[in-house]
């Protein structure tokens, strides 16, 4: 089993860590290779049902991943929200139109299904690329999506 001091050492590997970064194939965590790197790490063999029980000790639970690519600009998206998107609203009431938010709906080559361990609460973010094939669908919708 592992020490307390391994276990906050595993935590934080988990949490401050993509997958890859570690020489992992995928970037969702999985059971099996918290169990390599337990062994890689600590030198222990634990079972997989074990790595759960380590892993619900440490105060984590499969989830979900938020997807965020890494091209994203912050700055663009403050200047968005705070000064782009009020002024068309305000431009919209004056004329009487309608907003109407643009969006496409892709399959893409790049889909994961899977679920990823984090901390019970704080939803992983997985970062990636946003190059990727897809078949898109658009569809446009008002604000609040009616």
């Amino acid at each position: 089993m592992l020490t307390d001091q391994q276990m906050l050492r595993l935590r934080a590997m988990i949490l401050s860590n993509n997958p890859r970064q570690l020489g992992f194939d995928m970037s969702l965590w999985t059971r099996k290779m918290i169990r390599q790197l337990i062994h890689h790490n600590f030198k222990v063999v634990v079972s997989l049902v074990t790595v759960g029980r380590i892993l619900k000790k440490m105060g984590m639970s499969p989830q979900r991943p938020l997807y965020r690519a890494w091209e994203q600009d912050p700055e663009k998206v403050r200047v968005w929200r705070e000064e782009t998107h009020p002024a068309i609203r305000a431009q919209a009431a004056k004329v009487g139109a309608r907003i109407y938010f643009g969006d496409e709906a892709s399959v893409r080559t790049d889909h994961h299904g899977g679920t990823t361990w984090g901390a019970v609460g704080r939803t992983p973010v997985v970062t990636t690329t946003g190059k990727r094939k897809s078949i898109n669908m658009v569809s446009a919708v008002p604000p609040p999506g009616r």
